[in-house]
């Protein structure tokens, strides 16, 4: 029998299994990564988005197509990871659009929806690329819009959309010459079909289950509560509530609870006020706020009892860092009034450097661990500074901090570091006395005085560049390309050192890695040093995963 309509139950039935289909297939997408580095991650970060998305759509059942495209648009941007779940939640945001003031879908209404997906998309990109899922999915759209003159069966309608998407992701190469010279399509427009077929197999009746996936966490670094004994905290007590009644005088009432400690984080909307202060008498700011309406969910935690838990308990606390009830716990990290940092880290050694820096706020991400727009999130609330910098140190990341920084409230902004040096970089050229808005222009200027080297191995065969690489060979990879390859590593570095320093260049900064011993960095640093005696050569311990050296010269 041919069904016309989409209800609600269908399309969270057609979401589910679109993710199944994704799950199933993210280590293939994955293996589509364009260079032959073990940091493939398009299929997982797609994957997890679309995981996120789904715990939301599970967690109610829905009357309307407008209330299952709103839950799978806000699971998805939460849950964005990597540019292709950003992206892929842009399209689920477009698509919620079309599906507005809407119970069931017909196939025009579907048509215009699709449409409406693949706009939002673009918008959502500063520079879109063709060859991609933007490329994939406006492909679909401008076939859906083919069939918005009359009715036509959806199963009819999903096959020709999947086929068009289909001839759309086999010519990605002939779009984007870098697909073509690695002998690939596009990741992400792949993810997109993996999805579309699901769905289309939901709508055909089949129905399968899954576990949602789980990002593989790395080994928590020393929490920060260990840079500071208990005594050193000087107001005892983190204290929250919520003031509710009709005309507030916010600006008297908070004249009067800031001189009782510190951290104060006051917020007014309408008829509500949400206050949170470090002090050592809760009951004062109580009685005062009891002077100017109902109290709401009040909490007041010791914070030096927290502080010895935490240090006591490092793994709990990693192990439950996503729930919120951890927040006032973390709320006692040593954060500037005026400006906090937060940093995407992946490894130790950075981790300590970036603390050395200033950085109080580190999410453990990086290569093949994408934080989400949510992670984020979390770390922003966190942060009682005045303003925010966050630094995503990481290309495939830069979208996710950036949608984070939309959503929230506070004064955040992104400086779009694409690797951990040049967060380095950025953190040195800082200035307290500037205003934000001017050090956000130097720190972002400043990521242009660095090139970074990274160092790896080849997952597969391949011939890039007229570069015939094949797999285990050594890897050097810069500004968006690879600058040598070979069996010997030292000779990799060199060639990619050589192709890498200008006229310019003044210092070679040596981060090893988890596997690298630090006599072998400290013989590669003596190597460098014989080649290029004027520079000023330094060795640091990255402790990063999968990249043998980070090597950044400015």
């Amino acid at each position: 029998m041919e069904l016309k309509t989409i209800d609600a139950e269908l399309l969270s039935k057609m979401f589910k299994q679109g993710t199944y289909e994704l799950n199933k297939n993210k280590d293939l997408v994955d293996a589509l990564n364009v260079f032959p580095v073990p940091d493939g991650d398009t299929g997982t970060n797609m994957s997890l988005t679309m995981n996120s998305a789904i715990e939301v759509v599970a967690k109610q059942s829905y009357e309307t197509v407008e209330e299952v495209s709103k839950a799978i648009s806000k699971g998805s941007l939460m849950g964005a990871r990597g540019n292709s779940g950003v992206i892929l939640s842009q399209i689920f945001r477009g698509f919620a659009k079309g599906c507005k003031g809407k119970v069931s879908l017909n196939s025009i209404e579907f048509c215009h929806a699709v449409k409406d997906a693949a706009d939002t998309a673009y918008s959502a990109v500063l520079k879109p690329v063709e060859g991609t899922i933007l490329t994939v999915i406006r492909k679909i759209a401008e076939k859906a819009m083919e069939y918005t003159e009359e009715e036509v069966a959806i199963d009819e309608l999903l096959h020709i959309l999947i086929k068009r998407g289909e001839e759309t992701l086999e010519k990605t190469p002939e779009y984007l010459d870098v697909l073509k010279q690695a002998g690939v399509v596009d990741a992400g427009g792949k993810g997109l079909l993996c999805i579309l077929n699901g769905c289309y197999d939901a709508f055909l009746g089949k129905e399968s289950t899954f576990e949602a996936i789980k990002i593989e966490s790395a080994e928590a670094p020393a929490p920060a509560q260990n840079f500071m004994s208990t005594e050193d905290i000087v107001f005892s007590y983190c204290t929250e509530f919520i003031i509710q009644g009709d005309h507030i005088q916010g600006d008297a009432l908070r004249g009067v609870i800031e001189g009782l400690g510190d951290s104060l984080v006051f917020v007014q909307d309408e008829d509500l006020v949400k206050v949170h202060i470090h002090t050592n008498n809760p009951g004062i700011a109580l009685e005062e706020a009891l002077k100017y309406g109902a109290l709401k969910k009040v909490k007041i935690e010791n914070m030096k009892d927290q502080h010895s838990n935490i240090i006591d308990h490092h793994q709990e606390v990693q192990d439950v860092a996503a729930e919120e009830t951890v927040q006032e716990v973390e709320e006692v990290l040593p954060y500037e009034e005026d400006y906090g940092f937060i940093a995407v880290s992946m490894g130790d050694g950075f981790s300590s450097i970036f603390s050395d820096l200033g950085i109080v706020g580190k999410i453990l991400g990086g290569q093949t661990m994408n934080p989400s727009t949510e992670d984020f999130l979390r770390e922003i609330e966190k942060c009682p500074s005045k303003h925010i910098f966050l630094f995503p140190n990481n290309s495939n990341i830069i979208m996710a901090a950036e949608q984070a920084r939309v959503l929230s409230k506070k004064d955040v902004y992104v400086i779009p570091s694409k690797t951990m040096a040049q967060c380095i970089t950025a953190m040195l050229n800082f200035n307290k006395e500037e205003m934000p808005e001017t050090n956000h222009m130097a720190m972002t200027e400043s990521l242009k005085t660095v090139k970074t080297i990274q160092v790896t191995y080849a997952v597969r065969n391949t011939t890039f560049d007229n570069m015939v690489i094949e797999k285990d060979d050594y890897l050097a990879v810069a500004d968006g390309a690879i600058k040598a390859s070979g069996k010997v590593q030292t000779d990799v570095i060199m060639e990619a050192i050589e192709h890498t320093v200008d006229g310019s260049s003044e210092i070679i900064s040596i981060y090893y890695g988890a596997d690298v011993m630090e006599a072998d960095a400290l013989a590669l640093a003596e190597l460098i040093e014989e080649q290029y005696g004027d520079f000023e050569v330094e060795t640091y311990r990255g402790g990063q995963p999968l990249y043998y050296y980070v090597i950044s010269v400015e």
